[in-house]
């Protein structure tokens, strides 16, 4: 069988995959027959205006990507380019933000329906937030890829927490019973949980922040068929708001699995607290993340006055939102639901965003480095992936370019990147 490839077609094909792929196959060549062109040309053109469609990107977008006219892509997405070239693949699949083997195998299909499934769960879906899905799914596969690579293990998931019967008043016991439970599980007692991030990525559960255009959309927990249970936290909120979102989509982890199993994803609204599984959810949250038992250590306030700056400073000590902190003092019985609706409709006090520190941001770095990294993480980098990549990096299992790739920038991107963000490679 002849390849429908040139060679540097196969050249750029090769330097894409990993070394543990490469040592499985006897050569270049072999690598290009064993997935390109499984699929006919009409159902890759399918695939790929099925995708652009979905992220309303234009076809003019896709004719300058690849230096052709948009008569031509056209053709390719009718399926009348024959043979496609490979590099147009492989191009294609960097804008769509889709792993490339979709487009010539039927290897991901199932990675595809659980990434439209959540689309179809989405209320108010938007291009921009489809991209943001669509890299979210990919790094779960990668960060997978990377850890297969590196013989890194995957923790197994929490025990999952019993259901009762369908009640608001047991779903709000539920929640904070769960967290004091799960919190004696893991030893932390009522200590302030100082990077939630990493706590829910060492329980099995792979988890990436990105910037999302729906304001209301806190977060999304995947179950996919290959990188296992997976969540997204809208870095658009405020960081203490992403730590509580991250800790309710742990809830979720631990009471929801069978819905996260039948749907494939839940959704979380920061509307939708009228939710039975979204109200427990946001009762673990609080409690996880600020146990009422931990309030004992502080003296009772004495006045509204006293009242806010105990408020103040509970928040900071444990990361949380004031209105968190004032809902757990009601829950203490040390103000009454008055006191508590009043502070919600004031706000009197406020932990402001620039006093905030995010614990995935490595310290000591220079400001250029911390806005470096700042953007790679709301893009959905994290500190985990990143050192999984540098690992992979340094081992030499992956070239420059897959390093670049797994990314999502250009090599000239990467380096710089590296550079400025005082990466050691």
């Amino acid at each position: 069988m002849k390849s429908a490839f040139g060679e540097g077609a196969m050249t750029q094909l090769a330097v894409s995959l990993d070394k543990s792929l490469l040592s499985t196959l006897d050569s270049i060549t072999q690598v290009v027959h064993h997935f390109w062109m499984a699929l006919p040309p009409h159902e890759i053109g399918k695939r790929i205006r099925a995708i652009r469609e979905q992220v309303s990107m234009n076809v003019s977008t896709v004719a300058d990507a690849l230096s052709i006219t948009e008569a031509t892509v056209l053709a390719l997405e009718d399926g009348q380019l024959d043979p496609i070239p490979g590099d147009y693949i492989l191009i294609v699949s960097k804008l769509l933000e889709t792993d490339f083997r979709y487009f010539i195998s039927t290897d991901l299909d199932e990675t595809e329906n659980r990434t439209r499934q959540v689309f179809r769960s989405l209320e108010a879906p938007n291009a921009n937030d489809a991209f943001a899905i669509r890299r979210f799914v990919s790094l779960c596969v990668s960060e997978r890829d990377l850890e297969t690579l590196l013989s890194i293990d995957r923790r197994t998931l929490p025990p999952q927490y019993p259901k009762q019967v369908d009640s608001s008043r047991l779903h709000k016991e539920q929640g904070p019973i769960a967290a004091r439970q799960e919190r004696d599980r893991l030893g932390l007692g009522t200590l302030p949980i100082k990077n939630i991030f990493q706590h829910v990525r060492s329980q099995g559960i792979r988890l990436f922040r990105h910037r999302l255009e729906d304001a209301n959309l806190s977060g999304v927990t995947v179950v996919h068929p290959n990188a296992g249970v997976c969540m997204l936290i809208n870095y658009d909120e405020d960081l203490y708001r992403q730590f509580f979102s991250a800790a309710h989509e742990y809830a979720h982890v631990l009471f929801d699995r069978s819905e996260l199993n039948d749907s494939g994803c839940v959704l979380s609204y920061k509307y939708s607290n009228e939710e039975l599984l979204e109200l427990r959810a946001n009762r673990f949250a609080a409690e996880f993340l600020l146990p009422v038992q931990a309030l004992s250590k502080y003296s009772r306030p004495r006045g509204i006055e006293g009242l806010v700056k105990l408020i103040e400073r509970i928040a900071r000590d444990y990361h949380v939102n004031t209105a968190v902190v004032a809902q757990q003092v009601r829950q203490a019985n040390w103000i009454t639901q008055r006191t508590l609706d009043s502070f919600f409709q004031n706000l009197p006090v406020v932990i402001k965003r620039s006093q905030k520190t995010d614990p995935e941001i490595p310290a000591n770095l220079t400001d250029a480095q911390s806005r470096r990294w700042t953007a790679a993480i709301e893009k959905g980098v994290t500190s985990y992936y990143m050192e999984l990549l540098r690992r992979a990096r340094t081992e030499e299992q992956i070239t420059f370019g897959r390093f670049s790739e797994m990314l999502g920038l250009s090599v000239e991107s990467a380096h710089d990147f590296v550079r400025e963000a005082g990466i050691a490679l």
